[in-house]
């Protein structure tokens, strides 16, 4: 091999070492948010109303800087909302509530089953005109529709 082919393969090497310790750090950075957002005061606040959530029919969380709301499919339009003012807290900052929700998926495994829900990420742009990213779980299709189909077979009919 030419000495300019060892130099690029080496080059090749060291960038490649450099971005996986950034992802390693990154994400080990992202654990660290998501301990220190479960042993919060927010979080075991928070906690009872996951922990009733995890026994409905949750359409979708959706997270924000200042609030949490649930959508339950049943009873049909019913939403369930988590204002952190109104609790004492003050808005999240876009890191911890990234942590966030992130710490909900641990707490709610369902959640974390693709075929059930999906994760997304939304922006929007806010009064001040800085742009705020907030975070959804949205039930999918096919797992409401199995679950509606489930519980309407599990009805007995009336009888007269």
């Amino acid at each position: 091999m030419t000495t300019p082919m060892i130099i690029l393969i080496l080059l090749v090497v060291a960038v490649c070492g450099v971005l996986l310790y950034g992802i390693i750090r990154h994400r080990k950075r992202e654990e660290y948010l998501v301990q220190r957002v479960r042993s919060s005061d927010l979080y075991g606040h928070l906690y009872p109303l996951l922990l009733r959530c995890n026994r409905r029919c949750v359409e979708s969380i959706a997270l924000r800087t200042e609030s949490v709301s649930i959508r339950l499919y049943k009873p049909a339009g019913s939403t369930l909302v988590y204002t952190f003012e109104k609790h004492g807290f003050d808005p999240l900052q876009q890191e911890y509530l990234h942590a966030l929700a992130q710490a909900i998926a641990v707490d709610l495994p369902l959640l974390r089953d693709h075929t059930r829900y999906s994760f997304s990420t939304h922006s929007e742009i806010l009064s001040n005109g800085k742009k705020a990213d907030w975070y959804e779980y949205m039930i999918t299709t096919d797992y409401k529709d199995s679950m509606i189909r489930a519980e309407y077979l599990e009805k007995k009919p009336h009888r007269a």
